[in-house]
C-alpha cells in the first residue's frame, strides 16, 4: 500500500519520546536528508513497530476499565485526526486496535472498514464489513459493502446487496442506480434500464432514474432514446443539472446550439448559480457570437469563479467588443496583477485605451510588450501610428516638439530593427509629413523605400499623389505609366492620370481619354464615376456632374474627395442646405488638419453665400 510519505507517523515520534526521555538527544535528521523510498521505507518500520506497541498497550489496559476509556478516546482521537490529515495508514493502524479494545462498537467498526479502503486493503475491509451488515442490516453499511465486493469484482454479492436494499426500502436511489450499473456492467443493459424505470415508478419526482437510463442509452448508441429519456429526467426534476448537461451537450454536439441555449436559459432561471451549466452556456453563446446575452452569464460565472483565469480573460475580450471598455480595462487590470508579463493582456490594454483614443496610456501599454513577445511588431506598429497622431495635433496646436520627437525617435528606430518592415514603417513616417504639409520630406520618406520587393503598386500611388502635391508631375505620371505598362488593364490607374489632369486644369480631352478608360474596365467603380463628375463639372455641365456624383456617393458614401465634390455642386445648384450636410460628412472623414482647415473655410463661406447682402451689411 502507498504510505504518506511527508511525515513519519506520529505514534512513532510519541513512542520514540517515551523511550529517549533519560538519554541525552542525539541531532535530529531532517527530511531532507533522505530519499523519498527511503521516507516511505521508514513509515513502514514505524507503523509495524508502532502497531506492536499498541497491541501491547491494549493487552495492559483491559485490566482496568477506566485504562480500557481513557486508551479508547486517545486512539479515537488520533484515528480521527489521522483520517482527515490523509494519514490513511496511521488510521487503519489505530483503529485495528482501537475495534480489538472496543470490539461491540459499529460505529468505529465502520471507521475501521473506511480506513481500511481508503489504504487500499479491499479484503480486509470486506470482512469487517460482512459482519456489521450482518448484524446491523443498516443499508449505509450496506451500500459500502456492495461497493467493495464490485472493487473486488464479486459482482453477484454486490446485486445482492443491492436488491436486498431495495426490497426493504424501494425508494433508496443509490442502491437502485448503482445496482442498474452494476447491471450495465454485465451486459444487462436491457434488465439495468427496466430496474431504473420501476424505481421511477416508486419514487415519480426524482429524475436521477432517468437520467442514468439515459447515460446507459448513450452507452449503447441510442441517441433518440437517450434525449427522451434526459428530457423525462428534467421534467421530473427540473432542478437536475445532470440532466440538463446531457441533454444540451447531446443538442450541442447535433449543431442545435440554439436549442441548448434555451434548455440551459430556462434551467439557470432557477439556479443561476449552477457553474457547470453556466459554463456549457458561456461556451454556447460564445460560439454563436452572441456577445451581448453571454455578457450577464460570463460575470455571474467569474463571480462564482474567481481564480478561473481563462474565464476572466474571455470576459474582458466580451467587454471589449460590446464596447464596454471601462469593465474590460478593469478586468484585464486585475489579470495583469496575476500575470503582469503577459504580452497578451498588455496588448489588450494598449488595444482598448487606443479605441477610446488614450493614446498616452496606449502607448505605455505596448511599450512594456517584451522584443521576444509575437505581438510586438504590431505594437510597435500601432505606437508608430499613435505617436504620429499626437505629434500631428502637437504640430497644428503650436505646442513643443515634444511628440514629433518621441515619434521621429521611435519610428526611425523601427525602421532600423524591422529590415522587412520598412516599408509599413516608411509609410506612417510620410504619413505625418503629409498630416503637417512637409510635403517633400513625405515624398522622400516614400523614395528611399521603392525598390523593396514589399513595395505595392498601392504604395505607387501614395508616392505618385505626393508628386503631384509637390508639383512634379512628370515623375507621377511615369511612376503611374509604369503600372500601367505591367497591368495595361489597371481602371484605377488610368483613372489617376485623368484626374490629375483635370485637378491641374490641363489637356482635359486626355483627362477625359483616361476616365473613359478607366471607366470601360470597370464600369462600377465609384472613385472613376467621381473623376467623370468632376470633369462634367469642370466643363461647366452641373447636371450630369451631380448625376455621376451621385452614383459614386452611393458607391463609396465615405469619401472623403466624393463628399467635398458634392458640397460644390450643391453650393453650386445655390442648396445650401444639401451642401452643407455633404460638408458635415466630409469634416467626419477628415484624417489631416489641413483637409480639416479647408473644410472648415468651405463651411464659412457657405454660410456667407446663405445670408442676402442687405444682411450681411447690417
Amino acid at each position: 500500500m502507498k504510505l504518506h510519505s511527508s511525515f513519519i507517523p506520529f505514534l512513532l515520534i510519541a513512542l520514540f519520546t517515551l523511550s529517549c526521555a533519560h538519554k541525552t538527544p542525539a541531532p535530529k535528521p531532517e527530511l531532507s536528508d533522505f530519499t523519498p523510498e527511503q521516507i516511505e521505507e521508514m513509515n513502514r518500520d514505524a507503523l509495524l513497530i508502532a502497531s506492536k506497541r499498541l497491541e501491547e498497550m491494549v493487552i495492559q489496559a483491559r485490566s482496568s476499565q477506566s485504562t480500557v476509556n481513557y486508551l479508547a478516546t486517545d486512539l479515537f482521537l488520533k484515528g480521527n485526526m489521522s483520517l482527515l490529515e490523509g494519514d490513511f495508514a496511521t488510521a487503519a493502524v489505530l483503529f485495528k486496535h482501537l475495534v480489538t479494545l472496543v470490539p461491540d462498537d459499529e460505529f468505529l467498526q465502520k471507521k475501521y472498514a473506511i480506513s481500511l479502503i481508503r489504504v487500499g486493503d479491499l479484503e480486509g475491509s470486506m470482512v469487517v464489513l460482512e459482519k456489521l451488515y450482518a448484524s446491523s442490516k443498516e443499508e449505509k453499511v450496506g451500500l459500502i459493502l456492495a461497493g467493495v465486493y464490485t472493487g473486488v469484482d464479486k459482482e453477484e454479492l454486490a446485486k445482492k446487496i443491492y436488491r436486498q436494499i431495495l426490497a426493504v426500502n424501494p425508494k433508496n436511489e443509490d442502491a437502485c442506480v448503482f445496482l442498474s450499473k452494476s447491471l450495465a456492467m454485465s451486459k444487462e443493459s436491457g434488465k439495468a434500464i427496466s430496474q431504473l424505470k420501476n424505481c421511477a415508478k416508486n419514487d415519480s419526482k426524482n429524475g436521477m432514474y432517468d437520467y442514468y437510463a439515459g447515460k446507459i442509452y448513450l452507452d449503447m448508441g441510442q441517441i433518440p432514446k437517450a434525449i427522451s429519456a434526459f428530457k423525462k429526467a428534467n421534467l421530473r426534476q427540473p432542478d437536475l443539472g445532470q440532466a440538463v448537461s446531457a441533454l444540451g451537450i447531446i443538442l450541442e454536439e447535433r449543431d442545435q446550439h440554439e436549442q441548448a441555449i434555451k434548455i440551459y436559459e430556462k434551467y439557470l432561471k432557477q439556479q443561476p448559480n449552477d457553474s457547470s451549466i453556466l459554463t456549457r452556456m458561456v461556451q454556447t453563446l460564445f460560439l454563436k457570437e452572441r456577445f451581448d446575452e453571454v455578457i450577464p452569464y460570463a460575470e455571474r460565472l467569474s463571480d462564482i469563479e474567481p481564480e478561473n483565469l481563462n474565464l476572466k480573460v474571455k470576459l474582458g475580450i466580451l467587454y471589449t467588443d460590446a464596447k464596454k471598455f471601462p469593465e474590460a480595462i478593469s478586468v484585464f487590470k486585475d489579470l495583469l496583477i496575476a500575470a503582469p508579463q503577459s504580452d497578451k493582456l498588455l496588448y489588450y490594454l494598449g488595444a482598448i485605451h487606443q479605441e477610446m483614443k488614450q493614446y498616452q496610456e496606449s502607448i505605455e501599454y505596448f511599450n512594456q510588450i517584451p522584443s521576444d513577445s509575437g505581438l510586438y511588431t504590431d505594437s510597435s506598429v500601432q505606437m508608430a501610428n499613435m505617436l504620429s497622431t499626437l505629434a500631428q495635433e502637437e504640430f497644428h496646436s503650436r505646442e513643443t516638439k515634444e511628440w514629433r520627437e518621441k515619434f521621429l525617435k521611435h519610428v526611425n528606430q523601427k525602421l532600423a530593427e524591422f529590415k522587412e518592415m520598412r516599408v509599413e514603417f516608411s509609410v506612417i513616417k510620410s504619413g505625418f509629413y503629409e498630416g503637417v504639409g512637409e510635403y517633400k520630406d513625405a515624398m522622400e520618406s516614400m523614395m528611399v523605400v521603392q525598390d523593396e520587393k514589399n513595395f505595392s503598386t498601392q504604395h505607387k500611388y501614395y508616392l505618385a499623389n505626393l508628386y503631384e502635391k509637390e508639383k512634379k508631375f512628370e515623375e507621377s505620371t511615369a511612376l503611374i505609366m509604369s503600372i500601367i505598362e505591367k497591368e495595361p488593364r489597371n481602371a484605377h490607374a488610368w483613372n489617376f492620370l485623368g484626374y490629375s489632369l483635370l485637378v491641374r486644369g490641363e489637356q482635359m480631352d486626355k483627362a477625359f481619354e483616361y476616365i473613359q478608360t478607366a471607366l470601360k474596365i470597370s464600369p462600377d467603380d465609384g472613385y472613376i464615376r467621381d473623376s467623370l463628375g468632376w470633369y462634367y463639372f469642370k466643363k461647366g455641365q452641373i447636371k450630369k456632374a451631380l448625376t455621376e456624383l451621385e452614383l459614386a456617393f452611393k458607391k463609396v458614401p465615405e469619401d472623403l474627395e466624393i463628399l467635398k465634390h458634392l458640397a460644390i455642386i450643391h453650393k453650386e445648384l445655390k442648396d445650401y442646405s444639401r451642401a452643407k450636410g455633404f460638408l458635415e460628412s466630409a469634416l467626419k472623414q477628415v484624417r489631416y488638419q489641413s483637409d480639416k482647415k479647408e473644410i472648415m473655410t468651405q463651411m464659412e463661406e457657405l454660410d456667407s453665400d446663405r445670408i442676402p447682402a442687405s444682411d450681411q451689411l447690417d
